[in-house]
Parts: C-alpha cells; sequence; structure tokens
C-alpha cells in the first residue's frame, strides 16, 4: 500500500484524470450520491473522507453534517490534494471543521474515535491483503454504531467490460464525455482504460486517456471481509452504497 500511496503522491495515477475529475459524471451522479452520504450521516460528528479527491463530498458533508461536525479529508495524491484544499479555503465554515491529511489509508491518523469513515472510488485499488489490513484499522477506529461507508463495486466478476460513452458536464463552449472499457489484467484483476474527450460543438478538441489496474470486489466478497472486521451489514442501504456499522 505504501508504493501505491507513493505513486499517488508523485500524481502518476492521477496526473490525466484530474482535470477532468468533476467534469466526467453527470452532475445528477454527484449530488444524488452526496443526497444519500446526507441521509446516513446526519448525525455524525466526526467522519473520516479516505480519497476525499478533489473535495466535492468534503464540501456536501459540511452542508449537511451538524455544525459542531469534524472531516478529516485523507488525500495523498498530490494533485488531487491542491483542488482539495483550494476549494477548501474558499470556505470559511471548513476553517475549522477541516482537516487535510496527505497520508495514505494505511498511515493515516485522525487521533480521535470516528462515527463514520467513508471510501468511495478507492477499493478497487488494494489488493485483498492489503484490504484486510484496511478494513481492521478503519473498524477499529469506528465509534461503536459508527458507520464505514463504500459504493458499490462494478464490475462484480473478472470479466471484460465493453467500452461506453459517459456523458460528462459543460464549460462555456466546451463540453465533456469519457470512454471507458475494462480489460481482464489478471487473476481478480481488471484494467480501466479511460479516454476524456473534449468538445466544442461536434469538433472534438482535445483527447486523453489514463489506465488503471483495479481489483474485482463483489458484494459476497466485500461482505465476507468486513464481517471478519468484525463490522455488520446495514439493512436498506441508499442504492448505490454498501453500509456497514461496528
Amino acid at each position: 500500500m505504501a508504493d501505491e500511496a507513493s505513486r499517488a503522491d508523485e500524481g502518476l495515477g492521477y496526473a490525466v484524470n484530474a482535470p477532468y475529475y468533476e467534469l466526467i459524471l453527470p452532475t445528477e451522479h454527484w449530488a444524488g450520491v452526496a443526497a444519500s452520504l446526507g441521509a446516513l450521516l446526519k448525525d455524525a460528528h466526526t467522519v473520516a473522507e479516505i480519497g476525499a479527491g478533489t473535495g466535492y463530498y468534503t464540501e456536501a458533508m459540511l452542508g449537511f453534517l451538524p455544525p459542531d461536525a469534524e472531516i478529516f479529508a485523507i488525500e495523498p495524491a498530490r494533485v488531487m490534494r491542491a483542488a482539495l484544499v483550494t476549494r477548501l479555503a474558499r470556505l470559511p465554515e471548513a476553517e475549522r471543521r477541516v482537516t487535510v491529511l496527505p497520508e495514505d489509508a494505511a498511515t493515516a491518523d485522525p487521533g480521535t474515535g470516528l462515527d463514520a469513515v467513508v471510501l468511495l472510488n478507492l477499493v478497487m485499488h488494494f489488493a485483498p491483503d492489503e484490504r484486510e489490513r484496511l478494513w481492521r484499522k478503519w473498524a477499529k477506529a469506528l465509534n461503536p454504531g459508527g458507520l464505514l461507508i463504500v459504493e458499490a463495486q462494478y464490475p462484480q466478476r473478472t470479466e471484460p467490460v465493453p467500452p461506453s460513452t459517459v456523458p460528462g458536464r459543460t464549460l462555456g463552449r466546451h463540453r465533456y464525455d469519457t470512454v471507458s472499457r475494462a480489460d481482464v489484467a489478471g487473476d481478480g484483476m481488471i484494467r480501466w482504460v479511460s479516454t476524456y474527450r473534449t468538445w466544442d460543438g461536434d469538433r472534438l478538441v482535445r483527447e486523453e486517456t489514463a489506465e488503471f489496474d483495479c481489483h474485482v470486489i463483489s458484494d459476497e466478497r466485500l461482505s465476507e471481509e468486513l464481517s471478519a472486521a468484525g463490522l455488520a451489514p446495514v439493512p436498506d442501504a441508499p442504492e448505490g452504497l454498501r453500509v456497514w456499522r461496528r
């Protein structure tokens, strides 16, 4: 995990997609996940957001957590952390409520018990043995009754994912979309290949491609791992999220 964190801190994994990060999915997607988090975390007072990225959900949480709630935004990738800190610096309420930790998931330490741990767009980057340590560490950090929240993993099996185009957002004269596919890259591994495209009307202005090797984690495997860490599933979790309680 330390090697992954080192690569991330150098920006090698995110140098291509960081400029497109909040443009590559429709606004409705971001808003929908934020609304689900709001329903789950309305009473949380200490939250660790692992892999905070550019801070979209960090900012959203400031809007729906209790006024005295504290957030620990954990982001080891320097290029992503630059966007995160820039975003938070313009929010007056972040000054006393958000602490940015530049360590990775294995080494970050908020130094207090947590009511929730949020990991979005992150879990697939960890190998099974790394996940075992990850779950054990953060389950232990949770207060009794605290929640661990991840998104549903896709795909659920080690198989190719055919190319598809996901419409993104528009900024000024440009609109953005992403063409993504996944190839099998080994036992339990797939390689996501994503091409980020910039359009001016019907004219393709720019395209850049990033590749990420990811571990496939089925709901069944996730359930086994989190149960082994001493967590219990929360029934009727919001669509697209998997929620576990200490």
